[in-house]
């Protein structure tokens, strides 16, 4: 099997979004990484972005995280760098329980983290909860719509990031999470949280990992969607990150 042989302190990253997103919100990192000489590879959810047309019933928790796993697989990546936006820290979770070996260091980027038995939704305010379920059901029952309100101080980019989202499958806020083994599976692992963003679903999960004396926790002055907002100090952060051995 081929292997490819991380030289000159290049490194591969896999780049995983979150909600309502697709491998298309990495662009300006993506850009950045490239032009350095790493490899980058965005994630594109089943349903979501250019696979929209893949939106089903179907589309679930597991399907994300394999997903994440099956780009690693068929791409013969290994020693990765595995980042993950907001929602897409959950499926990230699974996939550091499945296949650690595959995997040099782990960066959650302002993401949602389940404890095992967990899903998504239980991360969120319950009034936030019966606001996505209605808006689901008024939708297409499996989905929920693209938000109206972002926040970009760039209105060039905040156009270019609402005409790029759609819908977001539901069932991987519902499906609930099984770990075989503790949260990260002994991968180094840095949770960087967005200072500007203030979402509920994050601050519990920094939270969280602040009580987790192995993990790193770093900040960034920056609203959630820190790849759009700061994309030099992001892709900053994980080179650095990247040279940190296993």
């Amino acid at each position: 099997m081929y292997k490819y042989e991380n030289t000159n302190g290049k490194h591969t990253f896999v780049l995983v979004p979150g909600g309502w997103c697709g491998g298309w919100c990495w662009a300006p990192v993506l850009e950045r990484l490239t032009a350095a000489g790493h490899r980058a590879f965005p994630v594109t959810f089943t349903g979501s972005g250019d696979r929209v047309h893949l939106l089903s019933p179907e589309v679930c928790l597991e399907t994300y995280v394999l997903d994440i796993i099956n780009l690693i697989k068929y791409n013969d990546l290994n020693e990765v760098i595995l980042v993950a936006h907001s929602l897409g820290g959950i499926p990230s979770e699974i996939v550091l329980d499945r296949i650690p070996d595959r995997i040099r260091h782990v960066v959650f980027v302002d993401s949602m983290l389940a404890m095992n038995g967990e899903c998504a939704m239980d991360l969120i305010p319950k009034e936030e909860v019966a606001n996505r379920f209605t808006r689901a059901k008024q939708h297409d029952g499996i989905s929920l719509p693209v938000p109206t309100k972002v926040h970009f101080a760039d209105e060039a980019v905040r156009d270019w990031f609402i005409r790029h989202m759609t819908p977001q499958p539901l069932r991987p806020y519902l499906d609930r999470v099984q770990l075989e083994h503790p949260l990260g599976n002994g991968i180094p692992a840095t949770y960087l949280a967005c200072t500007a963003s203030h979402l509920p679903a994050s601050t519990l999960s920094a939270s969280r990992v602040r009580q987790l004396p192995e993990w790193r926790y770093l900040e960034i002055a920056s609203g959630h969607n820190v790849q759009l907002h700061c994309p030099d100090e992001l892709t900053r952060i994980l080179t650095d990150l990247a040279q940190i051995e296993r």
